[in-house]
């Protein structure tokens, strides 16, 4: 990609609050995960200037702190998060590319932070991907965090792959990195984008809410 294309696509992602407040090493890390994946999402740039606040370094402390306040211990066996993690497994099983024998799967959700309130918050979302992720064998790397009208989840298989499934992981790698080309090349080209359909980012938070009203209908009494 064009330096220019890169630059204004990093400034797009972070006047949209899609990065970490702290870009220190596992920042960073994240940093390049969420961008991958919102890679070629249509409209993001503008979407980012009419809808987000820039950060400060006050409202970063009042995000760490309000963190902290609503940390609460043992979520792993809140009953929201166990039903949650039961409907994201089949979700999270479908993100594997195909031939890869359940390698190299991740998924990313862009909330709107009243959803993400309903489900239990940022901490039980992400408990609730770990322990999916964890009962499909993934070496698990989850990022969450909030902005004022934006809720970025996103878990992401780590685990080294095995040498006979590495042709299907870089046979996916270059089908998502033609897609972003393309994508990006289609840039306000609103016919070019409406026959590409959703951005992968966008496929994927629609599927996560999907998942997330089923196990709301099976577990009514979880969310009470």
């Amino acid at each position: 990609m064009a330096y220019q294309k890169a630059l204004a696509h990093v400034i797009a992602c972070g006047e949209a609050g899609l990065l970490p407040s702290r870009l220190d090493h596992e920042g960073m890390e994240q940093a390049l995960v969420v961008l991958q994946q919102n890679l070629g999402a249509p409209g993001l740039t503008r979407r980012a200037r009419s809808g987000a606040e820039p950060k400060t370094a006050a409202t970063t402390k009042m995000a760490s702190a309000k963190a902290v306040t609503v940390k609460r211990p043992a979520l792993s066996k809140d009953p929201r998060c166990v039903a949650l993690a039961e409907a994201l497994k089949p979700l999270l099983e479908d993100t594997c590319p195909p031939g890869a024998s359940g390698y190299g799967g991740a998924l990313q959700a862009n909330l709107h932070p009243a959803d993400a309130e309903m489900l239990g918050g940022v901490a039980l979302i992400r408990a609730a991907m770990r322990r999916a992720a964890r009962q499909l064998g993934w070496r698990v790397r989850t990022v969450g965090y909030a902005r004022e009208r934006l809720v970025v989840v996103l878990v992401q298989d780590v685990r080294e792959e095995p040498a006979e499934v590495s042709d299907a992981l870089e046979k996916d790698f270059l089908r998502r990195g033609r897609e972003m080309t393309e994508r990006m090349s289609a840039d306000g080209d609103e016919e070019t984008l409406s026959r590409l359909g959703p951005a992968p980012v966008e496929r994927q938070t629609q599927a996560f809410l999907q998942a997330a009203r089923l196990a709301i209908a099976a577990h009514p009494g979880a969310w009470r």
